[in-house]
């Protein structure tokens, strides 16, 4: 049995951007979440949010992500999900995590993203990666919003609030 398990993961050796066990645990948040799917663009982008979103809450294995066009972006990522994705027969466990601190954590991550749409998560973490992670004062990080997304003033509004906890 044991070696059974571990042929079907050195088969991934090499083809994924993390190891097998991380790369498939980033896969079972999304999935916990709604996500994880890469068949339509809408799907592809808000697992692409939610798991920078997954990444802050201390949730999901870390992806680098950079800025692009619609918000913070990772290529290692988007390769992983692919790859889970052409290997038909992954399942994997969406039960509670262990330990509970985890699971609490998880829980507090399902809150924040709520009902959240892609348009929200889309300006929400473009928001946070550049006021947080680029250190961009707010006023700026505003006049990009609008610019590069068409953000209104009121979309802008309930980012900041959103984030403003984290």
């Amino acid at each position: 049995m044991v070696s059974g398990f571990y042929h079907s993961m050195n088969k991934y050796e090499g083809k994924l951007t993390k190891s097998y066990d991380t790369a498939i645990f980033a896969y079972t948040v999304l999935k916990r979440l709604g996500c994880g799917k890469i068949d339509t663009f809408e799907q592809r982008l808000k697992s692409q949010k939610v798991q920078y979103f997954a990444q802050l809450f201390r949730v999901s294995p870390s992806y680098s992500f950079s800025l692009y066009l619609r918000g913070p972006y990772s290529s290692d990522l988007a390769h992983d999900l692919f790859t889970i994705r052409d290997e038909n027969n992954i399942d994997v466990d969406v039960s509670m995590f262990i330990p509970d601190e985890l699971e609490e954590r998880f829980i507090q991550l399902k809150k924040f993203i709520g009902e959240m749409g892609t348009r929200e998560l889309e300006i929400a973490s473009t928001l946070h990666l550049l006021v947080v992670i680029a250190k961009m004062n707010q006023v700026k990080a505003r006049v990009k919003l609008k610019e590069w997304k068409g953000a209104t003033e009121n979309e802008i509004k309930e980012a900041f609030n959103k984030i403003e906890n984290l």
